[in-house]
């Protein structure tokens, strides 16, 4: 018998009990039947022990004000704003790591605006260091938790992305979903919302301030690459600087440091051609010389690049827009998973580009063509910064490994690039689309395995950090 079917059979609370969960699964798995429907029960009067006291917390909470619940309201009006941050992000060309940030406050952000109308949830500010507690409503007011949510997106994007462009549509999106709610709640509600999303608004971008990515950006400007020994990283497009050279002293959500999951490089660098990195390093042109036509349609449908999209972690939040839809997720239950799929999307990539620039790395372009041959091109253009590690491999292990937590297996049709004119891909789960991801930069020629076998590791770090350390429910 199964556990973790037993918990989803009982609407046991993954996401809080998952470490322990998954730990009496394989104690159940090698005991015998007999064992496992004992812990069943165990799980089973445990929840209903957790759903009294939910009960109680959700009965006072409704005593002292009349908002509506949040899994009354439709989540459509979110997944609207989440696409309009991706379309944002693709057309500011914000670079991966930076995207990353944006689609985490974004998920924050979301959060916090709908979570007084969840009852037995908490803060986030209870469980990120240094994240400051967060403008409470009045709780003998009437408030939209909808209004809310718009006014204070409104404010964040506007905060962390600078174009004209972007603030347009933002403030388009934000006045059509203000008219459209005004209307149902009444120009009184409405009103209170909208101020109480602003002051929300106001305090996660004050917020953001303080987490070092200005800094961040403004070093990487000066920074220059060593040139120490043959195998450190070269620019492969003229014209571009390295990408987030310092991108790994930005402040985690919830890593305690940035580099507390590192997976160190355990490849040494040859050229012998009898040695693992120069075999590697064959299997990366031998791979790309002979691409089948699904390979080469895995390469492009992951490349996700700046500019041309929303950047490889928008790409994670698009499954997670489709996801709304195809689990038929009430407003609380998608706020909680754009908070802690965001949550570990920034994470994963202060992480990665933690690791990247420790002892950057050259890509593999650089050395098939000088110690291979010379000629040689990989079938997609490798990005401005390091080999080592992937990632496509740390933030997609680590989103799908959220995911998991969060909703068991799911199996689902990815449809992010069909805009593109490309087919729809469709995948088992959430980690074979992961798996996916990691090895398209194989085809794509621009990541040796070591690269995306380690990053794999890594992001399952990260998300471990993160289904350990966020709680979104009171525990029983």
């Amino acid at each position: 018998m199964d556990l973790l079917a037993c918990t989803r059979s009982n609407q046991f609370n993954l996401m809080v009990h998952y470490p322990i969960v998954l730990k009496m699964n394989r104690l159940a798995r090698g005991s015998g039947r007999a064992f496992a429907v004992g812990l069943c029960l165990i799980l089973a009067m445990s929840l209903a022990s957790m759903n009294g006291l939910l009960l109680t917390h959700a009965s006072s909470a409704r005593a002292t004000s009349a908002s509506p619940l949040t899994a009354t309201l439709d989540p459509a009006f979110a997944v609207d704003w989440m696409r309009v941050v991706y379309n944002n992000v693709k057309a500011d060309t914000v670079d991966a790591p930076s995207a990353s940030r944006v689609y985490a406050y974004s998920g924050v952000t979301l959060y916090e605006a709908v979570l007084p109308g969840i009852p037995g949830d908490v803060s986030l500010a209870t469980q990120i260091k240094d994240m400051p507690k967060m403008p409470a409503p009045d709780a003998t007011a009437i408030y939209d938790w909808a209004t809310v949510a718009n006014a204070a997106l409104r404010v964040v994007v506007d905060g962390l992305l600078a174009s004209d462009v972007s603030h347009k549509a933002a403030a388009d999106l934000h006045d059509k979903q203000f008219a459209a709610r005004k209307a149902i709640v009444g120009a009184d509600v409405a009103a209170r919302s909208e101020d109480q999303g602003l002051a929300l608004g106001k305090a996660i971008v004050d917020w953001s301030t303080h987490d070092n990515a200005a800094a961040a950006v403004a070093n990487a400007k000066t920074y220059k690459l060593p040139t120490d020994n043959s195998f450190d990283y070269v620019i492969t497009t003229a014209g571009t600087r390295p990408v987030g050279s310092f991108w790994g002293t930005v402040k985690p959500f919830v890593l305690e440091k940035s580099n507390v999951c590192n997976v160190l490089l355990n490849i040494t660098p040859s050229t012998d051609p009898k040695s693992a990195f120069y075999k590697q390093a064959m299997e990366v042109k031998t791979v790309g010389d002979n691409l089948t036509n699904e390979q080469k349609a895995i390469a492009n449908w992951w490349v996700d690049t700046p500019g041309l999209t929303g950047a490889p972690s928008g790409h994670w939040v698009d499954i997670e827009n489709q996801m709304v839809g195809d689990l038929s997720l009430k407003l609380d239950k998608a706020a909680e998973m754009y908070a802690l799929v965001g949550i570990t999307l920034g994470d994963a990539f202060i992480s990665c580009w933690e690791l990247k620039y420790e002892a950057p790395l050259l890509r593999p372009i650089s050395y098939i063509q000088k110690y291979i041959s010379p000629r040689w091109q990989s079938y997609i253009a490798s990005p401005p910064f390091p080999t080592y590690n992937s990632g496509h491999s740390v933030a997609s292990q680590a989103a799908a490994d959220v995911l998991t937590s969060l909703f068991g297996q799911v199996a689902f049709t990815d449809t992010t690039h069909v805009p593109d004119k490309q087919l729809a891909r469709s995948f088992t789960s959430f980690q074979a689309a992961a798996a996916e991801a990691a090895i398209s930069r194989l085809y794509g020629g621009i990541h040796f395995r070591f690269d995306i076998e380690n990053g794999q590791r890594q992001g399952q770090c990260v998300a471990e950090h993160v289904i350990s350390t966020i709680h979104l429910q009171t525990a029983p």
